[in-house]
């Protein structure tokens, strides 16, 4: 259950209220003072965020010289929007037009703190309405308050590195997820990252190539070793640039002998080739040397680049492996002299037919056995090698250089290796998706709250449904009111036994009549078309008899508890005991909510101030240094204990269950398409058909004659 930030009472008129749950230190009282107006406003707002509301500044009056001598700060959802909301029956017309669904946070809150001005002493709360019209938002839903979405220099830092890390928002959003422990502890949503995302690359617009050459022309002057060239056109616009830091050109005196050069990849804004040099280290680990980008993939652009390499690195490498471009494989002798060009492996292996071929007079046999060893998931890497020995021998290509390289790289696509991928990556990845819906439910619950959608209808049965249904159901319970007051007619009513049974002809369903039983005992109805026992929901029928009863809220038999706002609270008493479980684990939540919210405040006060940063570092340090003594005293973790709290469970004393074997699965691999796809591929295929309004064989049908179009505009 959701931590309640609210206690609700009942006026002496009848209506409901909510006051706020929160420490007395966090409420404002009378009379008390602040040296500033934004003391007092950032008190308040602050009291809100802990309460589970927003504020808004309101009205203020102003002295001659501009102070403001009193400030209203009234809860968001103060004021009315209902000249928006309400429908009359006489503007039916206008209802059966395509609107925008809209909402309206507003609902009369009469929530507010009023500041006064008290000269030198600054501001005095002259009054204060602690009661608000509205249950308070609690809980989950709090993370979703404005007031805890604050985009600060941590998390733009955070955002602006992971672009760095090839990363977009989204997926830095769900980085600092991890790091925080869960989406509530993050401090902003989604959309604050993608907004700062959004920001940066406004803020570069079109001066990119320029901020790279200045960037580039700043790390020469702080080193030496750092490497760089451009060329540009006859309008100055950049068509080609070289680079290579002093780390990379110092792999490339070590691990230069070999290289890769791949120009596969493209940018996004400009469609820019990247073209890296590679190769691998002492470790077979790849290992990026240099980089360019070029406009275009000709023998020019490819002859400048390889020839500013040779100036950045010196010497030739010994070998160069790339693609079958042809534009390369003409540039590459001219610059480099002694280098071996060769093809990159994957390349060839897309031509197995015609490399082998030649080589194998029984070539179907050979595919077929040598398939039945690489495919198969049910052998190990020792009967692999056995077979691939036996398949070799048996068509004489134990020499084949070719297929003596894939042999030697065999663990790294063979599956027969890939047998022991632990399972437990599965769950962690599984569990890390159920947070992600729980915490989309969350926000979707907050959004239902906060706000109220548009009414299409005057009846109070709509209201009812608003207030009672999740957004997304209430939309459909809306399309079955809206229908029950223009699409429903009467073709007889009759009573038997305290039951009214109405026969309803429906204009939606080209006139089909549908009975409704109501009951007047307890406002049962029960429809024929059966809308409820399939969906859940009350029937545009039954909506349709209950409004001629007169009746202004759903029954709430007919109400079911799974469409409902809230839901989850509503558990049964067998769940007691876990529900109180999972109240203490959010306690301890919300302590760390708290106080990540508080680090992220105290980075962001600090700014790019240099002493502020250097006074926060310092007593950072001495609060690590504090925690690290106490957390050694109290308990001293090994490693596998740190593994047990990432993984979630122990080391087994006995495996018993064994993880299974990687499966080919559809999509993997090599896919083999199927007669059914061939088919399907072969259906889709535009084929001539004979045209009912020309009346002409071709590749087009009644809908898209062109002669049907030429009708149209001589109607016109």
């Amino acid at each position: 259950m959701d931590e309640v930030s609210s206690i609700p009472f009942q006026s002496p008129g009848g209506g409901m209220y909510w006051k706020p749950r929160v420490e007395a230190e966090f409420k404002p009282y009378l009379n008390q003072s602040f040296r500033s107006l934004e003391d007092g406003i950032e008190f308040y707002r602050e009291y809100g965020r802990k309460s589970g509301f927003e504020i808004r500044r309101h009205t203020e009056k102003k002295h001659e010289d501009g102070t403001v001598l009193l400030k209203h700060i009234v809860c968001s959802r103060a004021g009315s929007n209902e000249s928006k909301m309400d429908v009359d029956f006489e503007d039916f017309s206008s209802i059966s037009k395509k609107r925008r669904r809209t909402v309206s946070s507003r609902c009369g809150c009469k929530a507010k703190v009023v500041f006064k001005f008290d000269g030198l002493k600054g501001y005095n709360v002259l009054s204060f309405a602690e009661e608000h019209s509205q249950f308070l938002v609690s809980g989950s839903g709090k993370q979703f308050l404005k007031s805890n979405r604050v985009l600060g220099l941590a998390h733009k830092k955070l955002v602006f590195d992971g672009a760095k890390a090839n990363m977009g928002p989204n997926k830095t959003y769900n980085f600092a997820k991890e790091l925080c422990g869960s989406y509530s502890n993050v401090g902003a949503t989604c959309t604050e990252f993608k907004n700062w995302s959004r920001d940066v690359k406004l803020y570069i617009g079109d001066r990119d190539a320029q901020m790279i050459i200045e960037k580039f022309t700043d790390k020469k002057e702080m080193c030496d070793g750092f490497f760089y060239d451009y060329a540009v056109d006859e309008g100055g616009r950049l068509t080609r640039i070289f680079w290579a830091d002093v780390i990379g050109r110092r792999n490339y005196d070590v691990f230069g002998d070999v290289i890769s050069f791949d120009s596969t990849y493209s940018t996004n804004k400009y469609n820019m080739k990247f073209v890296p040099f590679t190769g691998l280290d002492n470790y077979k680990k790849c290992v990026v040397f240099a980089a360019g980008l070029i406009a275009k993939e000709d023998i020019d652009n490819y002859v400048w680049i390889f020839e500013v390499f040779m100036k950045c690195m010196i010497r030739e490498p010994k070998c160069i492996v790339t693609d079958q471009c042809l534009a390369m494989k003409q540039a590459i002798p001219t610059v480099f002299r002694e280098a071996r060009h060769r093809l990159c492996m994957w390349h060839i292996m897309k031509k197995f037919n015609q490399k082998l071929t030649k080589c194998i007079s029984k070539m179907d046999d050979f595919k077929r056995k040598i398939n039945a060893l690489i495919w198969s998931i049910d052998i190990d890497p020792a009967t692999f090698e056995v077979g691939w020995k036996d398949v070799m021998k048996e068509f004489k290509l134990e020499s084949n250089e070719w297929l003596c390289e894939l042999y030697n790289i065999r663990e790294s696509w063979i599956p027969a290796y890939y047998a022991d991928d632990p399972m437990a990556e599965f769950y962690l990845r599984y569990e890390s998706a159920m947070d992600k819906q729980r915490h989309t439910n969350a926000r979707l619950n907050y959004e239902g709250t906060k706000s109220m959608p548009r009414m299409d209808t005057p009846l109070l049965l709509e209201r009812d449904a608003a207030e009672l249904y999740t957004r997304t159901m209430f939309y459909e319970v809306q399309k079955e009111i809206m229908s029950s007051c223009y699409d429903m007619g009467i073709n007889s009513i009759s009573e038997e036994d305290g039951v009214k049974i109405f026969s309803i002809k429906d204009k939606k369903r080209h006139g089909k009549i549908f009975e409704v039983k109501h009951a007047y005992l307890n406002n049962d109805v029960q429809c024929t078309c059966r809308l409820f026992e399939k969906m859940g929901i009350v029937c545009r029928h039954d909506f349709f008899a209950l409004n001629q009863a007169d009746v202004t809220k759903i029954p709430r038999h007919l109400v079911v508890n799974r469409w409902t706002k809230g839901a989850e609270m509503r558990h049964s008493l067998q769940f007691k005991e876990i529900s109180e479980q999972c109240n203490a684990i959010k306690v301890t939540n919300r302590k760390l909510n708290d106080i990540w919210y508080d680090f992220q405040s105290c980075v962001s006060l600090a700014g790019l101030d240099g002493k502020r940063l250097d006074y926060l570092e310092g007593k950072l340090k001495e609060l690590k240094h504090s925690l690290r003594e106490y957390s050694w005293k109290s308990d001293t973790q090994n490693k596998n204990d740190v593994m047990e709290f990432f993984v979630g469970s122990k080391i087994p004393p006995e495996v018993i269950v064994k993880p299974p074997i990687e499966g080919r699965n559809k999509g993997c691999g090599r896919r083999i398409v199927g007669d059914y796809q061939k088919s399907i591929s072969q259906r889709k295929k535009k084929v001539p058909r004979l045209c009912n309004m020309c009346k002409k064989i071709d590749f087009h049908d009644a809908r898209t004659c062109p002669l049907k179009k030429t009708l149209q505009q001589s109607d016109v």
